[in-house]
């Protein structure tokens, strides 16, 4: 899949690798952003049984399921004339493997709109059919586990990381940091994990997000701990590969070595978008502000993609960066989250040392 949208923004992706690139006029540049999403996070339900207590969405069993036909919509709306579909589609819940039309969903993402489907489930609940499925059509899986927390035991995760090797299904490990799993997080980077997870393709960690279920109280507020963490980052020493959402982008450039080149800054709103199973669209799943959600059965994607979305692209440009200017990587960095003061740790570093 080969891009060419407009002066300054140019995109390359490999549906067979998984390998995107993305650049302005020449290889030097960064587009500001994308003139049609290049990612689409979509949750298909906001079911599950796990009862998490941490649980960003407030999954239940009273939670809804996307219908089959909603689905499709979205994947028409996220098809444009011009530009073509998006390239890759997060499938998410809820627990997507506990949606009755899971199967059907994956495959016509892949078959009939030509567009690459990821999905993050528990690990609880593969079945053969869904196994198969996903190793004909998904470019990813990721599990999402965390040690402390009603999920695998370490023995269980480690058995399906194998399975999921066996299958041929490239599979990563989400592991959310919080101010409760920091210090096992830097542990992960220390290598003691590496026995359970090397039939894993990376371990991904994602930033605790207060909202839903999940309380404030754990989100990350020792200097002592997340500067531990960062000088793991910095000296890791497990063989795991390893990768971080975007959420704790900004503290990866401002206090670690980490290669600018090998980070993208937050991405919502501007090349990727999150569409939930109410047909609600807005910049990520974490939006936690009507100002920024749009509904399809209201507008169509290509207005809220190319005018709507304008409103919120310049409040992060306006005000995302107010106590960054005088940071040496602002040009690289959104700034903090537009949704969540918590997330803004860059000072919580500086201000310990």
């Amino acid at each position: 899949m080969i891009r060419k949208h407009f002066k300054g923004y140019n995109f390359i992706a490999v549906p067979e690798t998984g390998l995107t690139l993305r650049w302005g006029d020449d290889f030097s540049q960064n587009p500001y952003m994308a003139p049609w999403p290049e990612l689409a996070d979509i949750s298909i339900s906001n079911y599950c049984i796990n009862d998490c207590s941490y649980c960003y969405r407030n999954s239940d069993e009273k939670g809804k399921f996307m219908p089959l036909t909603d689905y499709k919509q979205v994947l028409q709306e996220l098809t444009h004339e011009k530009f073509g579909s998006v390239f890759q589609v997060a499938i998410g819940g809820g627990e997507p493997l506990l949606h009755p039309d899971f199967n059907e969903i994956i495959r016509t993402t892949r078959e009939d709109y030509g567009i690459i489907p990821n999905y993050t489930t528990c690990g609880k609940f593969f079945t053969p059919e869904n196994l198969e499925i996903t190793r004909k059509y998904c470019g990813a899986v990721a599990i999402s586990w965390d040690p402390y927390r009603d999920n695998l035991t370490l023995d269980e995760l480690s058995q399906l990381g194998k399975l999921l090797e066996e299958e041929k299904i490239r599979a990563n490990i989400h592991y959310v940091i919080s101010q409760s799993t920091l210090e096992d997080a830097t542990h992960m980077l220390q290598g003691e994990y590496d026995h359970y997870l090397e039939s894993f393709n990376a371990v991904i960690f994602l930033t605790y997000k207060p909202t839903g279920r999940a309380q404030v109280e754990d989100t990350i507020r020792s200097p002592s701990l997340l500067q531990t963490f960062l000088d793991a980052v910095d000296e890791p020493r497990t063989h795991l590969k390893i990768g971080f959402d975007a959420c704790f982008v900004p503290i990866l450039l401002k206090t670690t070595h980490t290669d600018n080149d090998l980070i993208d800054s937050c991405e919502c709103g501007f090349f990727s978008v999150y569409v939930d199973e109410n047909l609600n669209v807005s910049p990520c799943s974490f939006c936690n502000t009507e100002k920024y959600s749009y509904n399809l059965k209201k507008s169509s994607f290509k207005e809220i993609w190319q005018e709507t979305l304008s409103s919120y692209r310049d409040y992060v440009d306006e005000e995302c960066k107010l106590n960054c200017s005088q940071c040496m990587k602002i040009d690289d960095c959104r700034g903090k989250c537009p949704f969540f003061d918590e997330l803004y740790l860059c000072d919580l570093v500086v201000q310990s040392k």
